[in-house]
C-alpha cells in the first residue's frame, strides 16, 4: 500500500475553477479519480480524504498504486505503507465515516435516528441533547459496534466524534445526493491484525467515492 499526501500545486492554488473543486465532494471525487485512475477500465483502488487546513488543504489518500501525477496540478508526496500490527497493540486513530444503520432495507444516518427515536419516545426537544451530544453518542456506539469485524476495538470512552456534518449536492443529470459524516479520533485496540490490514485498504462503511472510510492510524 502506499500513503500519499496530496496538495495543489502553487499555480493551481491560485486558480479558481480548483478552489470550485473542493465545493463538492462529487467534484472533488471526479478531481481524485482523474488523478489516479490511468485507464478507462481502471476499478478504484484507493481511499481519499479532504483535511482543510488554516492555511492549507491536503487529500490523504490511500492506495494499492503510487498514484502518477501527469497533470502537475498537483503536488504528491507518497511513502510505502506497510504497517506490522501486532494482538493488543494500542494505536491512535483518526477517520471520517459516513455512520449509517439499516431500517426497513434503506440506510439512515445514525444522528438522525437517534432524532428520530427522541421523537417517538415524546421527549419534549427542550430535553434532548445538543447536537454535537447526540453526534457523540450515536457516532461512539456506532463505531464499537462495528470495530469488531473490523480487527479492532474501541471504548465508545476513548473515541471523539470531532465534526458532523450533512453533505447534500446534485451530480450530473439532476440526481441528489445526501450523506452525514463524522469525523473521529480516539484510540483502538488491535484484535486480529490480518482483519485490521484489510479494513485499512478497504474502509470502514459506506460513501467510500466521496471521500469517507479511510482509517489513519499511527503508533503512541
Amino acid at each position: 500500500m502506499y500513503l500519499s499526501r496530496i496538495c495543489l500545486s502553487p499555480d493551481a492554488l491560485e486558480d479558481a475553477r480548483f478552489w470550485r473543486t473542493l465545493e463538492s465532494p462529487y467534484r472533488l471525487h471526479q478531481a481524485i479519480w482523474d488523478l489516479f485512475a490511468d485507464g478507462p477500465d481502471r476499478r478504484r483502488d484507493f481511499l481519499y480524504r479532504l483535511d482543510r487546513e488554516v492555511k492549507r488543504t491536503s487529500v490523504f489518500a490511500l492506495s494499492d498504486r503510487e498514484p502518477p501525477n501527469p497533470r502537475g496540478d498537483w503536488r504528491v508526496e507518497t511513502k510505502e505503507f506497510r504497517p506490522v500490527l501486532r494482538t493488543g497493540e494500542r494505536l491512535a486513530f483518526s477517520l471520517r465515516a459516513n455512520p449509517v444503520i439499516t431500517r426497513d432495507g434503506d440506510r439512515h444516518d445514525v444522528v438522525m435516528e437517534e432524532k428520530r427515536r427522541l421523537r417517538q419516545a415524546g421527549t419534549p426537544k427542550n430535553l434532548w441533547p445538543t447536537g454535537a451530544q447526540l453526534a457523540q453518542s450515536a457516532g461512539a456506539s456506532w463505531l464499537a459496534s462495528r470495530a469488531a469485524k473490523h480487527g479492532f476495538a474501541a471504548d465508545p470512552s476513548e473515541v471523539l466524534v470531532e465534526a458532523y456534518e450533512v453533505h447534500t449536492f446534485e451530480k450530473p443529470g439532476g440526481r441528489s445526493i445526501r450523506f452525514a459524516t463524522c469525523d473521529f479520533r480516539g484510540f483502538l485496540t488491535v484484535s486480529d491484525p490480518e482483519t485490521l490490514l484489510s479494513t485499512l485498504r478497504q474502509g470502514i462503511g459506506p460513501a467510500k467515492g466521496f471521500g469517507c472510510g479511510l482509517l489513519l492510524i499511527r503508533r503512541l
